[in-house]
């Protein structure tokens, strides 16, 4: 993966994670709290696979992208349920939605293309 490209998605990760924190799992009721312990949970493992798939290549890498795309799948699920129970905070739980997408996105197409050749990182 090309530096700028790493590090626009590593953006990506913490500005959403600070998000999330900050806007989204302050306004889940107590009685929900497991939906954002597993929410959270999610989240430490994208910012992992992340980092565990810069550090490596080929299958490895593979595995560390399918995983950290396994983690943001189980986070939009998690975030339809919380939607479910936190109706007052459907502003801010939208907006992670679209973050989230956004990550998403840019992780399939790293999928497609998880070393590139030294031709395409100029």
């Amino acid at each position: 993966m090309h530096p700028d490209k790493e590090f626009t998605l590593y953006t990506k990760v913490l500005k959403y994670d600070k998000y999330l924190r900050k806007y989204v799992t302050n306004g889940i009721p107590n009685v929900h709290r497991d939906l954002r312990i597993r929410l959270l949970d999610e989240s430490y493992n994208v910012a992992k696979y992340l980092y565990q798939a810069e550090y490596t290549k080929g299958n490895i890498r593979l595995k560390n992208i399918t995983d950290m795309l396994v983690s943001l799948s189980m986070m939009d699920f998690l975030t339809d349920e919380i939607m479910e129970v936190c109706k007052e905070n459907k502003k801010h739980i939208e907006t992670s939605i679209g973050m989230l997408t956004e990550i998403k996105n840019m992780t399939y197409r790293w999928r497609k293309n998880p070393e590139p050749n030294e031709k395409d990182d100029s």
